[in-house]
């Protein structure tokens, strides 16, 4: 049923719109866990309708407007060009809630003070696991697909005769855009552990740069795969990372910032009907 926050309605409709929006309706109920999923979905929808309404209602109070321009302008940036005429009222008032939301919060947050060096740095060294970079390899492979038993001849014989170009000194682009059927590409660009199936690693991670496997056969078929380039696990430089750590740093400030304001609202709010 409506809810109603400092007097104003809240109709249904918006909670199932932010349900829809994250996710919610894609969920198959007959599934384990599907239950709990929703239920948390739901809640999360709760709180976000909660959260919007009580920040845009403080940001009218302080006195912040948006014009029909502005909403027009972030209709045509989100939507693009050819679209901005069309503009629902229903549309429109999102939209102008959304940017009202967006102008309070940079007010809130216009305060907050940047980082310095030093806590860019002690971040980085106590968060340093997540900048981990694992091992990886930059590979090309030929590929001949076997999608059915009847396949697997036709494939070895390419791929045989794929080995033979490339052992009489044909480039292996070549080789691989007249044999592969990965549409003439050879590369796959940087990959590690995972990227491709188990099979696909233990042969290629075990090869040196410059090196060329033997045929070997994966769930798709049959490969020669070369490695072109490694680079080993280490880390991401600290100087690398130290913008986007220094942004990392005020965007949370920032956001604290806003959900103590939140919890503010929250309580100084009169809220009649269930959520």
């Amino acid at each position: 049923m409506p809810i109603t926050i400092n007097g104003e309605r809240i109709e249904d409709a918006l909670f199932l719109e932010e349900f829809r929006h994250l996710g919610g309706q894609s969920i198959d109920p007959t599934q384990p866990g599907a239950e709990h999923e929703l239920d948390r979905l739901r809640h999360l929808a709760e709180r976000r309708v909660l959260r919007n309404v009580l920040l845009r209602q403080r940001a009218i109070a302080a006195g912040f407007t948006v014009t029909p321009e502005e909403v027009l302008n972030e209709r045509s940036r989100q939507w693009g060009t050819s679209s901005a005429s069309v503009c629902t009222q229903v549309m429109a008032s999102s939209i102008a809630g959304h940017l009202l939301i967006e102008k309070y919060c940079h007010w809130l947050t216009r305060h907050e003070l940047r980082p310095s060096r030093a806590e860019v740095e002690r971040f980085y060294r106590e968060h340093r696991e997540q900048f981990r970079i694992p091992e990886q390899i930059e590979a090309a492979h030929i590929v001949c697909n076997i999608e059915r038993p009847a396949d697997e001849p036709i494939a070895r014989d390419r791929i045989q005769q794929a080995e033979e170009q490339l052992n009489r000194g044909v480039a292996f682009p070549k080789v691989a855009e007249r044999f592969s059927d990965c549409g003439g590409k050879a590369t796959l660009g940087w990959i590690e552990r995972g990227t491709m199936v188990e099979a696909f690693d233990e042969v290629v991670f075990a090869l040196k740069p410059g090196q060329r496997s033997p045929i070997f056969q994966t769930v798709f078929g049959l490969h020669i795969a070369t490695v072109l380039r490694r680079k080993s696990a280490g880390y991401e430089s600290l100087e690398e990372l130290r913008l986007n750590i220094a942004r990392h740093i005020l965007e949370e400030r920032k956001n604290r910032t806003i959900a103590a304001a939140t919890e503010e609202a929250y309580r100084a709010a009169t809220i009649e009907g269930t959520l």
